[in-house]
């Protein structure tokens, strides 16, 4: 959740300026309608007919095939015009145009959910994307779309040349770290996206109905929007508001496609995944000052800590001299289950810094060489890898080194408790940002970090994101161009649309 930290007086004047352009908006158009019959096929699916002009006779049809996946529309004769019958999947990218939707915090699980209810059944399944760690928007949308590599994993950091924090609320308000949003056709402006938090009911309906306009106008080509709202929903919201934007979005699909008459494809992926956090706000300075460290604005006494407090996330960053002593310090609070930071100077590859991650329970490195990478145990099993490594090396997928494949790593622990670590942790420390933090810590589920004023605002979290775990890392694509690999990184959903695309 990179989120305002506090009300500024630009921030307020924004809240004003948003708060009047969405007054009074118009509910975003969706496809409510009820079927009058649904008719069970022999043993190849169903038809669900609708009476689109109330007249008492159907007038729009959906087939299902066995899976319920819809597989062919029929739609009433207009006058002067035949009935009609689309196959979407023979509908090709350039007789109709193709829209894809970027959401901001969307659990796997729930679109899952939904889907094995019935719902986005215009879509082929949705697949599991892995997102980068921590798990933020910026740095997860670079990697999908491209652009410039952000400066740091959230809008306010610690500039070490500087030795200040910088960034901020403008940073955020303005976009000023968003670089891959230079490839989108719309976003809502500084004025709505001050209110995302506030009141994302209305930012939500003002995006759909933004979105909407576009994809109207559109003939053909790719058009690309994002909902920063729907972050806000699932903050403020949890489980329950994230299923019912996902199912408001379901119906808009819905009625695009019938409007388009059939003729349009439609793509949804999110950035990273989202998990319940009501426990409340931890800080970690008391523990800090107790094992002897300054919490401070800058790094002058090797016992200084720098800490950035801005959105509310489940992991935290810090920057030190100290980072061995740090994640030691850390771990004493029960709230921090897993740090990892980079190691020493001259513990480097000519790929990047080792980085090391810890529990209260193990201690392990994490290096990568020639794009494999390797995960060298002290004690314990902190990532808890051990027995993965294990059936890998039997299957041959770990050389004499240790070093383990890739992509076999990746597909091992899809449904492990931290899905594809070893190059989410490594990356973090080399290359996922610009300015890296000195180490991270990811909390206990339940808690949240950042500041404490937004906190007061939001008056409650019930959902966020950033830490290495399942529910924070996997989220999901899907479209109607044609069926996705099972899983992916968020680097391989852009190439594979381009290439359904073209098939």
């Amino acid at each position: 959740m990179n989120s305002p930290e506090r009300r500024s007086p630009k921030c307020l004047l924004l809240m004003l300026v948003g708060a009047a352009l969405l007054t009074g908006c118009r509910a975003a158009p969706r496809f409510d309608e009820q079927p009058i019959r649904i008719e069970k096929l022999d043993n190849s699916g169903q038809i669900i007919s609708f009476d689109m002009d109330k007249d008492g006779r159907a007038d729009y049809w959906q087939r299902l095939d066995r899976s319920g996946r819809k597989v062919e529309l029929r739609f009433g004769a207009r006058p002067g015009e035949p009935n009609e019958r689309v196959q979407p999947d023979n509908i090709t990218s350039q007789e109709a145009p193709h829209f894809i939707v970027a959401l901001d915090g969307v659990p796997y699980e729930l679109v899952e959910e939904l889907y094995r209810q019935g719902r986005f059944r215009l879509f082929y399944p949705p697949s599991r994307v892995v997102t980068c760690f921590p798990g933020m928007t910026n740095p997860a949308f670079q990697r999908i779309f491209g652009g410039e590599q952000p400066i740091a994993y959230e809008s306010k950091y610690f500039d070490r040349k500087r030795n200040r924090m910088v960034g901020g609320t403008g940073s955020y308000l303005d976009s000023q770290a968003e670089d891959w949003a230079g490839i989108l056709d719309y976003r809502c402006s500084s004025e709505s996206k001050a209110l995302a938090y506030i009141k994302p009911d209305l930012v939500f309906n003002h995006e759909m109905r933004e979105m909407t306009e576009l994809f109207r106008k559109a003939k053909q080509g790719t058009k690309t929007a994002y909902s920063v709202a729907t972050a806000g929903l699932g903050t403020r919201g949890g489980r329950e508001a994230i299923l019912e934007y996902l199912r408001t979005i379901d119906q808009w699909c819905e009625q695009i496609v019938y409007e388009r008459r059939g003729r349009v494809k439609i793509s949804l992926l999110a950035d990273h995944g989202h998990s319940p956090s009501g426990k409340g706000r931890v800080s970690f300075k008391k523990v800090l000052e107790e094992n002897g460290y300054d919490p401070a604005g800058r790094l002058k006494d090797p016992k200084d800590v720098v800490t950035v407090e801005f959105g509310l996330v489940t992991y935290a960053a810090y920057y030190t001299d100290d980072p061995a002593g740090v994640a030691a310090a850390l771990l004493k609070d029960p709230r921090a289950t897993l740090v990892c930071y980079s190691a020493a100077s001259g513990q480097t590859t000519s790929d990047g810094l080792n980085v090391v991650v810890q529990t209260n329970l193990g201690r392990a490195r994490v290096w990568q060489r020639q794009g494999r990478f390797g995960y060298e145990v002290e004690y314990g099993d902190p990532l808890g890898l051990l027995d993965i490594i294990s059936q890998l090396r039997q299957g041959g997928k770990v050389d004499a080194e240790g070093l383990i494949e890739d992509r076999a790593l990746f597909e091992a622990t899809l449904n492990h408790t931290y899905p594809d670590p070893l190059r989410r942790v490594w990356l973090a420390f080399n290359g996922l940002v610009r300015q890296p933090a000195d180490l991270i810590v990811c909390l206990e589920d339940g808690w949240v970090h950042g500041s404490g004023l937004f906190y007061g605002a939001l008056g409650k979290v019930a959902s966020t994101h950033g830490s290495l775990n399942q529910p924070n890392s996997m989220t999901f694509a899907m479209t109607m161009l044609g069926e996705l690999p099972p899983a992916l990184r968020l680097e391989e959903v852009m190439p594979n649309l381009k290439t359904l695309e073209r098939d």
